[in-house]
C-alpha cells in the first residue's frame, strides 16, 4: 500500500462513548482529568494509532453537548474521515442530526457510522438499528457509507472497525500528493508556552509541508513568523507533510498574539484577512429556511465567532460582516448557526472574500451567479479579471485567452481597448500624474503605470512635469533616477533658481528629505566630484533645465512661463525697462540681470543701455524652446 497520512475525527451526541472508541482504537485516553471527573469531553481531545502498514493517522476527539458545538466544529475542517459514533442503547438523537449537518457543512469527505455500546443491546435490535440508521445517515447526507457496531467497552469488533477505516483511507494517496504540493495550510486549535522552545501552536497541516528554518505568514496579522521546531504525534521532525497533526515551534512570537483560529500559511497561500465575506448558500439549506438579516455565529476553519448575515436579494449569495478580520480562502466552506444555540442554519462556500465598492456589487454578484457547482479546480483569479479587467499574471499557471500580457499583468481585451481609448481621451484634455489617472479610473496604481508605458511605447503620450500628456517626444521618466532626483530639487527651488554648492560644498546640498529616499550608492554617485554638474549640464542640453549665468538653473517650462509674462502684450521694437521686467517676474537683481542675459541670448530681446528691445514674439508652445 502506498504510504500516506491522515486525521480523522469522531462526532456524536453526548455520552454515546467516543472517548472510549479513541481509547479502545489506539490506547490513548483524550479526555482531561476534569472532563473524567464530570464524563463529558468539552474541548478537543488527540490521539493518534498505526494503520498495521506503518502509516500514522490522526485521532480528533469533538464535543458532544450542545453546550461546546462551537469547539466541536473547531476540530472539522480538516479531517479525512469522520466517525459518526452512535449508542446502540440510545439510538438517533437530536445531537446526532446536528452533527452530521455540521459535518456536510464543513465539508467532511468521508463518513463512517460506528455504533457503539452494541453489547447493551439484542442481536435482532441491533439488527434492526444498523437498518434504520443507514437509511435515515443516507437520507441526510447523501453518502453512501459503511457502518460498523462495537463495543469499546469489552473490544468486540474493534478490529473491524480499524480494518474499515484503514479501507477508507486507502483512496488518499493520489489526491494527497497534490495537496503536498500546495502551499502549507495550518489553522491553529491550541497554543501553549514550552520551556526552551517558546510559544508553540497546534494544529492540522491540511495541506503542504513544514520545515524548520521555513519562513511563513500567520494571519489575520499577516505577519512573518519562522518555525523553530516540529513535531508530529510526539516525535521530533525536521520536515512533516499533510495530513498531519502537528505541533509548530515559533520563533520570537508572543503567545499572546497567537490564538485559536488563527491561520498559517505562507505568502503563496493566498489567505485573506478579511472583515467581509460573501458566500453562497448550500442549496440543500435554502429549501426550508426563510432568508433575513441576523445576527449569527460562523465557524470557518478551527474559527467561530459572531457575524452579520446579509442576503442577497435573489441568489444564493449572502454577505458575512464581522466586527474583526477573519482568515480565510476562496472555496472554503464554512458552518453558518443560530446565534445562542447549536441549530445549524445553512452551510456555504465562500467565493469572494473582502469589501467591495457598492456601485460594483451588481456585476461581481453576476460574476458569482456563474460560478460552476464544483470549486475546488476554479481559480479565483478569473473573478478578479471579469470585475477588474486585470489581474497578476502569476495567479495563473496557464494563461486565459482572450487576455493581453503586459509586465506583470494580464489585461482582459475587451477592458484594454476600453481603457485605452478612456486615457488618451482624458489625457487629451488635461495632464495628469499615474496617481491622478489611477484614483479617477479607479484601476490599481501598477497596472496604470504599466498602460502609460504601452502608450508612451506607441508614441501617444509622454511625461513631463510629473504629468502625463497626450503627444510624442522626450518623457522624463526615461531619465536615470540620478537625472530624475536632481531635476526635481531644481523645480523645488523655482524662481531663487538652483545654484550648484549655494546651500554646502562638494554636492551635499541635495535636499536631504529628497536624498535619504534613495538606495546609498545613488546619494554617494551624486556626491561625487563633478557627477551633480554633469546631470545638471545634461539636462540643459535635453532642455529640461535652462542654465543663467551664475551658474544658476531654473526649469525650463518656469523660464518659459516668465519669458511670456515679459513679452505679454509687447510688439516687435518696444523697449521694457529693468524695473518692469522685474516686477512682471518677481525676481530680485541678483536673479533678473542673469534672466535678461538668457532672453538676450536666446534671441528675444537686444539690451539697449539700461532697457531691452523686442526682438521677437512667441507664436507656439515650439518657439518658446530655449536655444
Amino acid at each position: 500500500m502506498t504510504p500516506y497520512r491522515a486525521v480523522i475525527g469522531l462526532a456524536g451526541h453526548v455520552d454515546h462513548g467516543k472517548t472510549l472508541v479513541i481509547k479502545a482504537l489506539t490506547g490513548i485516553t483524550t479526555a482531561r482529568a476534569h472532563e473524567q471527573a464530570i464524563g463529558m469531553t468539552q474541548d478537543l481531545g488527540f490521539a493518534h494509532f498505526d494503520d498495521g502498514q506503518g502509516n500514522t493517522i490522526g485521532v480528533i476527539d469533538v464535543p458532544g453537548h450542545e453546550r461546546y458545538i462551537r469547539n466541536m466544529v473547531a476540530g472539522l475542517w480538516s479531517l479525512d474521515l469522520v466517525l459518526l459514533v452512535i449508542a446502540a442503547d440510545e439510538g438517533w438523537m437530536p445531537m446526532t442530526g446536528d452533527h452530521l449537518r455540521l459535518l456536510r457543512a464543513m465539508g467532511v469527505p468521508r463518513l463512517l457510522v460506528c455504533i457503539n455500546k452494541c453489547d447493551l443491546v439484542s442481536p435482532d435490535e441491533l439488527l434492526l438499528l444498523e437498518e434504520s440508521l443507514l437509511e435515515r445517515v443516507m437520507d441526510e447526507s447523501g453518502m453512501v457509507l459503511d457502518i460498523v457496531s462495537v463495543s469499546a467497552k469489552t473490544g468486540e469488533n474493534m478490529a473491524a472497525l480499524h480494518t474499515a477505516i484503514v479501507r477508507q483511507l486507502a483512496e488518499l494517496p493520489a489526491s494527497h500528493a497534490a495537496r503536498e504540493q500546495s502551499a502549507p495550510r495550518l489553522y491553529v486549535d491550541r497554543v501553549f508556552t514550552a520551556n526552551g522552545t517558546g510559544t508553540v501552536l497546534t494544529g492540522t497541516l491540511q495541506q503542504g509541508n513544514l520545515k524548520v528554518g521555513d519562513k511563513l505568514r500567520l494571519y489575520p496579522a499577516d505577519r512573518e513568523v519562522q518555525v523553530r521546531s516540529l513535531q508530529a504525534y510526539h516525535q521530533s521532525v525536521d520536515e512533516i507533510g499533510a495530513v498531519c497533526r502537528v505541533a509548530v515551534g515559533l520563533k520570537k512570537v508572543p503567545h499572546k498574539e497567537v490564538a485559536r483560529g488563527h491561520c498559517l500559511t505562507s505568502a503563496a497561500g493566498q489567505c485573506e484577512a478579511a472583515t467581509h465575506l460573501i458566500v453562497r448558500l448550500n442549496a440543500e439549506s435554502l429549501s426550508s429556511k426563510t432568508l433575513r438579516t441576523q445576527e449569527v455565529e460562523v465557524a470557518l476553519g478551527s474559527w467561530h465567532g459572531r457575524a452579520r448575515f446579509v442576503p442577497i436579494k435573489d441568489t444564493r449569495l449572502a454577505r458575512l460582516i464581522f466586527t474583526s478580520p477573519i482568515p480565510c480562502f476562496f472555496g472554503q466552506p464554512l458552518a453558518i448557526i443560530r446565534h445562542g444555540s447549536s441549530e445549524l442554519l445553512h452551510g456555504a462556500r465562500i467565493v469572494w472574500c473582502g469589501d467591495i465598492h457598492p456601485a460594483r456589487r451588481k456585476a461581481l454578484h453576476a460574476l458569482l451567479g456563474e460560478l460552476p457547482d464544483d470549486l475546488e479546480h476554479y481559480n479565483p483569479a478569473t473573478l478578479q479579471l471579469g470585475l477588474n479587467g486585470y489581474v497578476l499574471a502569476s495567479r495563473f499557471d496557464q494563461q486565459p485567452e482572450q487576455v493581453t500580457p503586459l509586465g506583470d499583468w494580464l489585461l482582459d481585451n475587451h477592458w484594454l481597448a476600453q481603457s485605452r481609448d478612456q486615457l488618451l481621451a482624458t489625457l487629451a484634455s488635461e495632464p495628469l500624474s499615474a496617481a491622478e489617472l489611477a484614483t479617477r479610473f479607479g484601476i490599481a496604481l501598477p497596472v496604470i503605470q504599466a498602460l502609460l508605458q504601452k502608450l508612451k511605447s506607441e508614441q501617444l503620450v509622454r511625461l513631463h512635469h510629473d504629468k502625463w500628456q497626450q503627444g510624442s517626444g522626450e518623457s522624463e521618466d526615461d531619465l536615470g533616477e540620478e537625472a530624475q532626483l536632481v531635476l526635481k530639487v531644481v523645480r523645488d527651488q523655482g524662481k531663487e533658481g538652483y545654484e550648484p554648492g549655494k546651500l554646502g560644498p562638494g554636492g551635499v546640498e541635495l535636499d536631504p528629505f529628497i536624498t535619504r529616499k534613495l538606495p546609498a550608492a545613488l546619494q554617494q554617485g551624486l556626491q561625487q566630484k563633478g557627477a551633480l554638474q554633469k546631470q545638471l549640464r545634461n539636462l540643459a542640453r535635453l532642455k529640461y533645465l535652462v542654465q543663467l549665468d551664475g551658474p544658476i538653473y531654473y526649469d525650463a517650462e518656469l523660464y518659459n512661463q516668465m519669458v511670456a509674462a515679459v513679452l505679454a502684450g509687447q510688439q516687435v521694437g518696444d523697449l521694457i525697462d529693468m524695473a518692469s521686467l522685474k516686477e512682471i517676474t518677481g525676481l530680485s537683481r541678483k536673479y533678473a540681470i542673469p534672466f535678461c542675459l538668457r532672453m538676450e541670448m536666446d534671441g528675444w530681446v537686444r539690451r539697449e543701455e539700461n532697457e531691452r528691445r523686442v526682438l521677437r514674439l512667441p507664436q507656439t508652445q515650439d518657439e518658446m524652446e530655449p536655444a
